[in-house]
This record gives structure tokens, C-alpha cells and sequence, in this order.
């Protein structure tokens, strides 16, 4: 429905337009009539109409000089010029002020109808018009809101360095802004976080708080970034806590706890990695037995732990043989041994967990030679994902998916494929020489009872499981020794043995000579 106002100072001629355009009644409506230019303005200015019907000759301000003023003020107004005198200089002042018709009176009603059917079209089309370009602003606005939000993301995640420049008009603030804190929520489910933004502006924070969803991570995880205002540091925590704790009653009034960390003030977008490397180290140095829904503050780096668990090597073993089923039950033995340990925080986890898989990827890289094992590489890339991991059960899913992986793939390629156990157990000596090797452990590795081992494997090698062993460790010995610069308490250790007169008790008895006499006959040989 378009709306229109008629200024005429006769009334009989304002009635009856009124009633020439009543079969129009659904398309226009009048919501106003003048007797002057002058009160026309007014009524205009008062009712906004669509349109203007208007004659040229009334007291007070005639047509003459009401149309350059309309020209003017009011420039994409459609007007209708009506008069009784053919007087041209009538027609070229409603020409110059754009009138879509100048009628003469008397007209017909098909003549009014007209014209207004005219204007109509004229209005509608601006309307399609008007819609268009504000679909158009919407929608690029739409296109540069989700850039920022994307851009936003991959410096939260250091995919961008360089200094950032918001585009969009919602986000605009933040180009002005000079100090952030970022809040990272570590989600123990997947969390509809689609109306967060919504309930930040509805709660007045729609210029302070910006929040995120962590996509692309594995973990369920989301950003709360507060835009401080630039004050007191101690009062920018405070504020920055009075916003979190009202979101976080939010987040519990849905059934949402999720454990989030705090990283320090900083000063431009480009620290948000920094900022989400402190909120992750916050989060990994709280100990295993924290609540559910702790709130971890940056404060320094800590180095991990050191984690000494018993069943490392026959871990790798386990892995390296393929034995996919004894990989699962020690690699839940593992966990329950974490759990164990007072002190144990995520940190401490992930450092042994990273440590091991370096190993299995070593185990890679030498049964498959390829450039896609390589393990600096692989270790880099894991370290990433597993940074984002802020519960034991996430990063015990990842790192279990991880060792049977490794697991299945080295089974085809595995030296202990052979069909005879002692052969197995050979090959294990030789690879593993230079660590504890007792036969209680080797044959609990190899499932066999100790004086069953013992006797086959004398019976196999025509040698006691000892001899063997030292027989390996004086080889590797022997190829030490020829290095300039070997210590030969570095030498005992390098080949297992802990005691270094032991080892020249038995080095002597091998060879007739002390490992010294070795040497020096090499060198006079040399």
C-alpha cells in the first residue's frame, strides 16, 4: 500500500480526485490534504506520503515556487502537477522539478489513473530496488562478518601473523581496541554454541565479548575473546571476570561445565596465539584429580615430569611385533599408571605420550623407508593435535588410536615374524642389547616359562642365554673401542653393562686382552 497527499485549495477539486482514484482504494490511500504550498510542506514533512498530487495556482505559496522546493528536499518524490492554464512556463517548472505528469484541468479519472498507475510502477520498481541493494549490504556484510570470524580463528590457532584488519561493521570495535583476554573452553561434549553470540548482545556484552567456535579441532572446544577498555590492569581482570562469571551462570543454566583457561592481557589480534598457547598450558597443568569444571589462570611454564613406567620396553615391543591385542591391555595399564601418580598433570601425560610415539615413529621410519615417515615431521604434527586436547579421556582415545595404528601397520614388516620363538628372542638380543635384558624378562616377553626358555635356547644355539648375550654386547664392544675418544666406562654403559669390571672380566676372557691392550693393538695395527 503506497500513501499519497493531495494540495489543492479548491475543495471540490481535492474531493473529487479523491473520488476519481477510489477504484485504486487497495494499491494507494490519501493521508492528507492542503490548501497552500505552504501548509503542504508541513503536511509532508509530518507524513511522509509516497507521492504528491499538487496544484500550481493557490494563495500563500503557489505551485511555482512549492515545486523547486520539493525538487530540493525532496528529490526521488514522484509528483503529479495539476493546473487550469495552459501556461508552458507551468509545464517546464514541473518538468526541471521531475513531476511524473502535468494534467489539465478538468481531467478524466482514466487521465488521473493514469498518471498514478504511473508513479506506482515508478515506486515499485525503487522498492524492488531498495530491497535489492539492502539484500546486497546484507548479505556482503554476512560475507565479511564470517571473514573476520575465520580470520579471527586462524590467528587464535597461528595460522596468520600478520596485523589484521577487521572489515565487517559488526566487528568494526575491535580495530580500536588495545587490550584482550582470551577464555578457552574445553568442552567435555559436543555444545550447541550457536546462540552464545546471541545471549552476549541480549546481556549488553555484544561490544566487549566476542565468542567463537573452535572448528576443525577434534576436542569440542569454543573462544571467549573480552575487549577491554584501557584502564588499570588489575581492574581489566576484574571486569574480565565479572563478564565470565555471567556467562558461565549462562553455560550451567545448560547443563554445560566445561574446564576453561585464562590466558594473560595482551594488546592486538596478532597475540591470540600467544594468548591461546597460555590458556592451553593453563589448562594442561592443572592435576588429574581438579574438578570437572576448573578455571585455570596463566602464570608460568612448568616442565613436565618425569614419567618412569616399568612396561616401556615391552611397550614397544609389543608394537613393533605387531601384537595388536597385548598393545591395548598395556596401553591401559599405562593410563591406570598416570592415574596413579598424586602430582600427574595433562602436561606430564602428553610429554610421555609424545615420547613414545617419537619411538614408534623411529620404528617407521627404519621397517619403512619413506619420506612420509619422517619422524621430526610426524612429531611436529602430533604435538599440534594433541595440543588441543584438554581431557585424559580425548587424549587417551587419540594416543590409543595411535599405537594400534602403528601397531597393525609394522605387523607385516616385523623381524619377529619368524616361526621359531628362540630365533624371535635372538633378534631381540641384538636389537636391544644395550638394555636390562634378564631371561625373566625376555621370556615373559615371548610368553615362555624361564627354564623352558633357558633350555631351548641352549638347545637352539648350542649356548646359555648369557654367553649369548654377553657375546652380542663384547661385538658392539669391539666397535666402540675403534672410535678415537671412547671412555671405557661410556663403552661398558653404551653396551649394557652397568659394571664396568665386570665388563673387563669378560672382555678379557673373550678376547685374552683388557679392553686397553685392544686398543692399543688396534692402534699399532693402524
Amino acid at each position: 500500500m503506497f500513501t499519497y497527499i493531495i494540495i489543492d485549495d479548491e475543495i471540490l477539486i481535492r474531493k473529487g480526485t479523491l473520488k476519481k482514484l477510489e477504484p485504486l482504494h487497495e494499491e494507494i490511500t490519501c493521508i492528507g490534504e492542503a490548501d497552500n504550498g505552504q501548509d503542504g510542506i508541513k503536511l509532508i514533512a509530518e507524513a511522509k506520503p509516497d507521492f504528491v498530487i499538487l496544484d500550481m495556482q493557490m494563495p500563500v505559496m503557489n505551485g511555482m515556487e512549492l515545486l523547486p522546493y520539493l525538487a530540493s528536499h525532496y528529490e526521488s518524490m514522484p509528483l503529479i502537477v495539476i493546473s487550469g492554464y495552459k501556461n508552458f512556463d507551468y509545464i517546464k517548472q514541473a518538468i526541471s522539478a521531475r513531476a511524473v505528469e502535468y494534467l489539465l484541468k478538468p481531467f478524466s479519472a482514466d487521465m488521473i489513473q493514469d498518471c498514478v498507475k504511473k508513479v506506482l510502477n515508478q515506486l515499485q520498481q525503487r522498492s524492488e530496488i531498495r530491497q535489492q541493494l539492502k539484500l546486497t549490504e546484507e548479505q556482503t556484510e554476512q560475507v565479511r562478518y564470517d571473514y573476520d570470524i575465520s580470520l579471527i580463528h586462524n590467528l587464535i590457532f597461528g595460522y596468520r601473523t600478520l596485523d589484521p584488519i577487521l572489515t565487517s561493521h559488526r566487528l568494526n570495535y575491535i580495530n580500536t581496541t588495545h587490550n584482550l583476554i582470551l577464555l578457552t573452553f574445553g568442552y567435555y561434549e559436543n555444545a550447541d554454541d550457536s546462540k552464545f553470540s546471541l545471549w552476549l548482545e541480549e546481556n549488553g556484552f555484544g561490544d566487549m565479548a566476542l565468542y567463537i567456535s573452535g572448528r576443525d579441532v577434534q576436542q569440542p572446544q569454543g573462544f571467549l575473546i573480552l575487549f577491554l577498555p584501557q584502564q588499570n590492569p588489575k581492574l581489566q581482570k576484574d571486569l574480565a571476570k565479572q563478564i565470565f562469571r555471567s556467562f558461565r551462570t549462562y553455560l550451567l543454566s545448560l547443563e554445560l561445565e566445561p574446564v576453561v583457561g585464562f590466558s594473560n592481557i595482551h594488546h592486538s589480534l596478532s597475540d591470540l596465539n600467544t594468548a591461546y598457547r597460555e590458556c592451553a598450558l593453563a589448562l594442561d597443568q592443572r592435576p588429574l584429580a581438579a574438578p570437572k569444571n576448573s578455571v585455570c589462570f596463566y602464570q608460568s611454564e612448568l616442565h613436565p615430569i618425569t614419567i618412569h613406567w616399568e612396561h616401556t620396553s615391552e611397550f614397544l615391543f609389543r608394537i613393533e611385533a605387531g601384537m595388536t591385542d597385548a598393545v591395548s591391555e598395556l596401553f591401559d595399564d599405562l593410563f591406570q599408571y598416570y592415574e596413579s601418580i598424586p602430582e600427574c598433570r595433562l602436561i606430564d601425560i602428553k610429554a610421555h605420550c609424545r615420547k613414545l610415539a617419537g619411538s614408534c615413529q623411529q620404528l617407521i621410519t627404519e621397517y619403512i623407508n619413506s619420506p612420509a615417515s619422517d619422524t621430526s615431521e610426524g612429531s611436529g604434527s602430533m604435538e599440534r593435535v594433541s595440543s588441543h586436547f584438554f581431557h585424559i579421556t580425548d587424549l587417551e582415545a587419540y594416543y590409543r588410536q595411535f599405537f594400534m595404528n602403528v601397531a597393525f601397520m609394522l605387523k607385516p614388516y616385523s623381524v619377529y615374524n619368524s616361526d621359531d620363538v628362540i630365533e624371535n628372542v635372538k633378534t631381540y638380543m641384538q636389537r636391544n642389547y644395550q638394555k636390562d635384558l634378564t631371561q625373566d624378562y625376555i621370556a615373559s616377553l615371548f610368553y615362555m616359562n624361564r627354564s623352558y626358555l633357558s633350555s631351548q635356547f641352549r638347545k637352539k644355539t648350542g649356548e646359555k642365554f648369557v654367553d649369548y648375550l654377553n657375546d652380542v654386547r663384547l661385538e658392539h664392544a669391539e666397535e666402540l673401542l675403534q672410535k678415537p675418544g671412547q671412555k671405557m666406562y661410556q663403552v661398558a654403559k653404551a653396551v649394557g653393562y652397568d659394571n664396568e669390571k665386570y665388563f673387563f672380566r669378560i672382555f678379557r676372557k673373550r678376547t685374552g686382552m683388557t679392553p686397553d691392550q685392544y686398543r692399543k693393538q688396534l692402534s699399532g695395527k693402524n
